[in-house]
């Protein structure tokens, strides 16, 4: 990032004094990590002499997948075309996922936090946007799927009571069955399957209870109520049941078969790979490493402590990210446990943060619960966000500080409380927030890519920071 044009950008369209102009200017500098690290394009813009509209002072985008193709920096950011952008200048408020297009029409989720000076005067925001065309079709999915599965139904009974055929429904093998467990409709690739396993065609007789070790409807449905994996002559087929109900009474049910012996020949092979998989994350854990290393060598030959600090804050960002690579490099599993890792990132603080005066006591108590992989990163990265906060701000002037990591599973929550003994902030929680970058990335990963809340409040003399987020993705994943 080019601060001289940050500078003269100001002086052109903006009222901003010397001091507020350092203070985007520092931000700048920050910002390319972010957004490299949250996949997000990241955006400091300015309100110009006007009072309404603002100006386009830095972007930075991730390598791989940026919103954008050509830069914006220096362009006025109307305030009838970012009402979003207008609303925080102008009230200091969060404005959340707020959904718009792009310059190329694509759909995002924009969000917009404030930047204010010590003051507490707002001199800029600082803006995150994302990609949601995947969030879009998703929502659009699932209201036809709502509005057409009773239609589902009624369609299937009619095909089976008139004898209609509609041969390889999606690719499966297709059993329909009447209340009396009768075979009314099947379709070739079930009927083959049937013939083979029998010796004599299916319509018309009852289905394979004695498979299932069922002897009714009700049992069968029961028993297929979720994907059942079944061997029939050397081939795995996987079966599930979907029950048929008219004017609320249960009329049949349709039962569907899928040849998945491929499918496990190819998950055997992956499982032969598996070492593979966990030699690559190794090797990526090491070049994070070897970048931090290279991170530190520059760090030194730096005399301010400004630059030292945000060099430290960076390294322990990719040290928390090489932590997660370095747990997949030592299991088969795609998760994570949490308390292990929450313990690493703890062990790599004291270490970097603590003088050899300093008396820290540190722990990370709970419940040892596993995260899916998709989490862990951003995980990772708000757990170092939070407890460097405590380091820095809570217990860095204190000869006996303690600090606490308390993971627990609450009603389908994942909750981590850290709390400190460090003073209480000369400034309301929700202002301390806003004025420091490590904790506007909490509240934006915790938000945008966990799904969950993060709050900060004063207990018992005890600084207490919450982050709760659901432990199930949308598909019920862990």
């Amino acid at each position: 990032m080019n601060c001289e044009n940050v500078k003269g950008l100001c002086l052109k369209y903006t009222d901003l004094t010397e001091e507020d102009i350092k203070i985007l200017e520092s931000m700048v500098l920050q910002i390319p990590n972010t957004a490299e690290l949250t996949g997000t394009d990241i955006f400091i813009d300015a309100p110009i002499k006007d009072g309404f509209d603002a100006v386009v002072l830095a972007w930075a985008r991730p390598k791989c997948r940026s919103l954008y193709r050509n830069s914006v920096v220096g362009e006025l950011a109307l305030a009838t075309s970012e009402p979003a952008v207008y609303r925080t200048l102008i009230t200091g408020e969060t404005c959340r996922n707020v959904r718009g297009v792009s310059q190329e029409g694509i759909p995002i989720a924009q969000t917009v936090v404030a930047i204010r000076n010590p003051g507490d005067k707002i001199i800029g925001v600082l803006i995150m946007e994302r990609d949601i065309s995947e969030e879009l079709r998703q929502e659009e999915q699932f209201e036809f799927l709502t509005q057409t599965a009773e239609r589902l139904s009624n369609t299937l009974m009619n095909l089976s009571m008139t004898g209609s055929q509609f041969e390889n429904w999606v690719g499966n093998g297709i059993f329909v069955l009447n209340k009396y467990s009768k075979i009314t409709y099947v379709n070739k690739k079930a009927a083959k399957i049937y013939q083979e396993y029998h010796g004599f065609e299916a319509l018309g007789h009852d289905f394979l209870f004695a498979m299932f070790n069922c002897s009714c409807l009700e049992e069968l449905l029961d028993a297929l109520k979720s994907p059942t994996e079944f061997c029939i002559m050397d081939k795995s087929y996987l079966f599930e049941a979907y029950p048929l109900v008219t004017y609320g009474d249960l009329s049949g049910c349709v039962i569907s078969l899928r040849d998945i012996t491929d499918l496990r020949k190819k998950e055997r092979e992956l499982n032969a790979k598996s070492t593979v998989i966990r030699e690559i994350h190794h090797r990526v854990k090491n070049n994070l490493q070897n970048v931090a290393a290279l991170l530190r060598l520059q760090m030194r030959r730096s005399d301010l402590d400004t630059v030292k600090a945000e060099f430290a804050a960076s390294i322990n960002r990719i040290i928390s990210i090489a932590m997660v690579h370095d747990v997949f490099a030592c299991q088969n599993c795609d998760s994570v446990d949490l308390k292990d890792l929450s313990q690493r990132i703890l062990n790599a603080l004291l270490e970097s943060s603590t003088s050899t005066e300093q008396s820290i006591e540190a722990h990370v108590i709970g419940q040892n619960l596993h995260l899916q992989s998709i989490k862990a990163v951003p995980l990772a990265l708000v757990i170092n966000e939070i407890l460097t906060n405590s380091f820095k701000h809570g217990v860095r002037h204190l000869d006996k500080g303690v600090i606490s990591l308390e993971i627990i599973e609450e009603n389908g929550q994942i909750v981590l409380t850290v709390r400190d003994n460090g003073p209480e902030p000369e400034v309301p929680f929700d202002k301390v927030k806003q004025r420091r970058l490590g904790l506007q990335i909490v509240d934006s990963l915790v938000e945008d890519q966990l799904g969950g809340e993060f709050g900060m409040e004063r207990i018992n003399g005890m600084t207490v920071v919450t982050v709760s987020f659901p432990i199930h993705n949308s598909e019920g994943q862990l």
